[in-house]
């Protein structure tokens, strides 16, 4: 089948996804009708009679459920393995020092299941946007909090992450990995330190210029290594008064709907861009903005996900078949992806620039260049 890995039908096996030679007795026939549930949205029923007109297999619309919801593991190999291809769907022109680097932008989304139970599932998702696919994912409960340490991150690795991720366990986390970083902050992200260990007023450093950076430390206060100082740099730029007057306004919706009351120093401290970064000083603070600037790209995934494929919400009962829709939709956009990069022609038009509306993370992308 054309986009499937190489030894995805032994994997079949494998994983136990067919165990006995009953109804569907060929892997192909059973990838095929879990596709047509996938991405048609066909119903159990209508996936019973497609498998007795395209003779793939004489099978009740229960008899597929319980096949289908087999497949998370051999769905999971499937994924690894696409993800392992590393194939390009668009590639940027980088400067000669970012190219040691896999630069993915993180994030998670949230997926609901229909029905009165409505239980809802996460998922952590990493795109690389150099050559825009997927290279990290993980699929939990949503008990299981935002964390960097959800991804299985590498040494060469340039994580661009929104503040959520912005915490002192997630920047331990990278530097044991030894990968860089760059992650939006929020003012109570955490306390940055001196060399001494003295604590650092950021804010008033921060509202005494319009842009500039701050070289500080994070502190670990418990746990293992508590006490200990990380090395990180602060990167700031205040924004323009349209993005101001802009990010007010959704402070103020924020206050409305949620009953609850920010205080100046955070209105303050929205007034300008704010990133933690462990790059060195061969980055300017325009090249750390204009870097993480790239991340929006994760969020419109995320978007085509939704809106494309409807990943947004489970039609599952049990959490068997819950883990395998959730899986095999991820394949089935990672399988597109692979048919994209193979194509003889380009996804892109031709264009000089090209600006990407959101919020104020629009990204721009101009001549190719990535900074």
């Amino acid at each position: 089948m054309r986009g499937m890995p190489t030894g995805y039908e032994e994997a079949c096996y494998r994983t136990k996804a067919i165990i006995r030679n009953r109804d569907i007795k060929d892997p192909n026939d059973l990838m095929m009708l879990s596709l047509f549930h996938l991405v048609s949205g066909c119903s159990l029923i209508e996936i019973s009679e497609i498998s007795k007109l395209a003779k793939l297999g004489n099978i009740s619309d229960v008899g597929f459920m319980k096949r289908f919801s087999n497949c998370t593991d051999w769905f999971k190999w499937i994924l690894t393995k696409l993800q392992n291809k590393n194939q390009s769907i668009i590639q940027y022109e980088l400067p000669e020092r970012l190219k040691r680097y896999r630069i993915v932008a993180v994030d998670a989304s949230d997926v609901t299941e229909k029905g009165r139970s409505g239980r809802i599932y996460r998922l952590h998702f990493g795109l690389d946007i150099i050559h825009m696919h997927a290279v990290l994912y993980n699929i939990t409960s949503n008990s299981i909090g935002e964390h960097i340490r959800n991804f299985a991150v590498a040494e060469n690795d340039l994580v661009l992450a929104d503040r959520i991720y912005s915490s002192v366990s997630g920047i331990e986390y990278c530097i044991g990995k030894g990968c860089q970083f760059i992650a939006r902050m929020r003012i109570n992200s955490f306390k940055p330190y001196d060399e001494a260990g003295n604590q650092i007023d950021l804010l008033s450093f921060i509202k005494a210029k319009e842009a500039g950076e701050l070289y500080a430390y994070v502190k670990k206060e418990r746990g293992e290594n508590a006490g200990k100082l990380y090395p990180v740099r602060i990167c700031f730029k205040k924004k323009t008064a349209d993005a101001i007057d802009s990010t007010r306004k959704k402070m103020k919706r924020k206050e409305s709907k949620k009953q609850v009351s920010i205080n100046d120093e955070t209105y303050v401290f929205n007034e300008y861009m704010v990133v933690v970064t462990s790059l060195d000083s061969s980055f300017s603070v325009d090249d750390i903005l204009g870097l993480y600037r790239y991340r929006w790209q994760v969020e419109l995934y995320f978007k085509r996900l939704k809106s494309i494929l409807n990943y947004g919400e489970m039609p599952k009962k049990s959490e068997k078949s819950i883990l395998a829709w959730l899986n095999g939709k991820l394949m089935v956009a990672l399988l597109i992806e692979s048919i994209i990069a193979d194509a003889d022609f380009s996804p892109c038009f031709d264009c000089d620039e090209e600006y990407v509306e959101g919020n104020e993370d629009g990204v721009f992308i101009a001549d190719d260049q990535l900074v």
